[in-house]
């Protein structure tokens, strides 16, 4: 493995905040007072990224590759933007993007922008952010501030010195002498080159001619573009760059890995175990698992008729790999190659499996089986595939309550009292704090009451008492989703 030498990176900002304050408005004042970039080119806005100043911004708020990374526990993002409209304040979405700043645990600058409009009050904006937990530096607290108009471009270059400063502070490194890894930030097919991805890298580097892997999906870089379709021989870390040529439709949210041979790629499409991504960061979630499967058939028209069932079957969190598929009887060689992988199934149609081919599969456990109608082919690899894919939890609703008063709060002991809207509320079932409609955090109900009775339950439109267990704060008017959670077999 390269040495790991640590270099200086650029930071990755997501933008967020309510509708209409002012994110895409800012991001285009940016890109306008940005004439060497105009030149040397990024990402357009149309694919979600692009880089200028020496800063990489997403420029969708609520990105899909930034939430769905944010659930598996990694960051997209290095730096994020809350825009906030200083005419407005504080709205239900500013609030919501708040939420998810503070659970991806990123640095974030709070951006008061519209300062020019004459209803604008900086101060009333603060103060609701304040209220909501935002401490600013200003008032001893870790928060940066930055005032803009988008508009007329005031403060649009003292906030690029803050996020550069911020960054500074961060102190973003990479490994450049390491192969390539990131995420997969927007997918399309382009109707004359193929299947196309925009990639962000998160650390490393990788070359025209370097092979990625991303979620299943892989290609051989012969193409690499920035925003005007310039050809790139090279991509570094922090860098957005389109990739066309991917064998298939590449998911949004992956997370991509870069190889320098095709010898390196196999070995990870093979379950090779001696392979670790180079960043724990960015690592392939357990659970999200390959499972490889060996296609042989009669004829090439049939592999074509598998593979499309095949593509119809959605495995969630699981990628199915198709290593081989060949015209030919099942051969020896194709045991081994599956037996790399315990997750690997073979499937032969209208073809034989040959005798030394049937003794390898004892040896190896490899599951395989031979068919003649492509009906009973999908009926047993679904069922082989949902074996592959286990248990999952399954969360049924059983009432939703509204809160009235708050008698008594004891650390994260609460007495609360409430209505209920539908369905019921029960002792030691778990619910979800909803605050206008927004998920805030799970809490336990330990027991419940119907004036100073213990009850089992209490139905709609009933009153009650109840004392929970939440560790946030509760106000009246928020709601309590009850549910139940169950194990299941999971089911494609």
């Amino acid at each position: 493995m390269a040495e790991q030498i640590k270099t200086k990176r650029p930071p990755v900002v997501v933008v967020m905040g309510h509708i209409d304050h002012g994110k895409t408005s800012i991001l285009d004042k940016i890109r306008e007072s940005n004439v060497a970039g105009r030149e040397t080119g990024g990402i357009t806005q149309h694919i979600g990224a692009y880089k200028t100043h020496n800063v990489t911004f997403l420029d969708t708020p609520g990105h899909e590759a930034f939430s769905k990374m944010r659930a598996r526990g990694s960051r997209v993002a290095d730096i994020a933007l809350l825009i906030v409209a200083a005419d407005d304040g504080v709205k239900p979405q500013t609030e919501e993007a708040l939420q998810v700043i503070q659970d991806a645990k990123l640095p974030f600058i709070v951006v008061i922008n519209k300062i020019d409009r004459e209803t604008a009050d900086i101060e009333r904006a603060k103060k609701e952010l304040g209220e909501k937990g935002v401490i600013f530096e200003e008032w001893g607290g870790k928060v940066p501030l930055a005032k803009v108009s988008a508009k007329t471009g005031a403060g649009i270059k003292e906030l690029l010195d803050l996020i550069l400063l911020l960054s500074d502070v961060e102190d973003l490194t990479c490994n450049l002498s390491s192969s390539a890894i990131g995420v997969v930030i927007e997918s399309h097919l382009d109707s004359r080159r193929g299947q196309a991805a925009t990639l962000l890298v998160r650390d490393g580097k990788f070359k025209k001619g370097d092979w990625i892997l991303a979620g299943g999906v892989f290609v051989k870089t012969k193409i690499l573009e920035d925003e005007n379709g310039k050809s790139l021989n090279e991509v570094f870390a922090s860098d957005p760059v389109r990739v066309i040529g991917f064998n298939e439709s590449v998911k949004v949210g992956s997370v991509f890995s870069s190889f320098d041979t095709k010898d390196k790629l196999n070995a990870v499409l093979e379950g090779n175990l001696d392979y670790k991504p180079l960043s724990p960061k960015l690592s392939i979630p357990e659970g999200n698992k390959i499972v490889p499967i060996i296609i042989k058939a009669d004829t090439a028209g049939s592999i074509e008729a598998i593979q499309s069932q095949i593509s119809k079957l959605d495995l969630k969190d699981f990628s199915l790999v198709t290593l081989r598929a060949e015209v030919g009887n099942v051969s020896e060689d194709d045991i081994k190659l599956a037996s790399a992988n315990k997750n690997s199934i073979v499937v032969a149609f209208r073809v034989k499996i040959d005798r030394t081919a049937t003794i390898l599969l004892e040896r190896f456990g490899v599951k395989a089986m031979n068919f003649n109608l492509i009906y009973e082919l999908e009926v047993w690899l679904r069922r082989e595939l949902e074996n592959i894919i286990g248990e999952e939890k399954v969360r049924k609703t059983l009432g939703m309550v509204r809160i009235l008063k708050i008698f008594k709060e004891d650390g994260s002991k609460k007495i609360v009292g409430g209505t209920v809207l539908s369905g019921g509320i029960y002792p030691q079932k778990r619910f979800v704090l909803l605050r206008r409609n927004f998920p805030l955090g799970d809490g336990k109900i330990l027991e419940l009451q119907i004036g100073k009775i213990k009850v089992k339950e209490v139905l709609s439109p009933g009153e009650f008492g109840a004392l929970i267990e939440l560790g946030l704060e509760i106000a009246t008017g928020d709601q309590l989703e009850v549910y139940d959670e169950e194990v299941v077999k999971r089911k494609l």
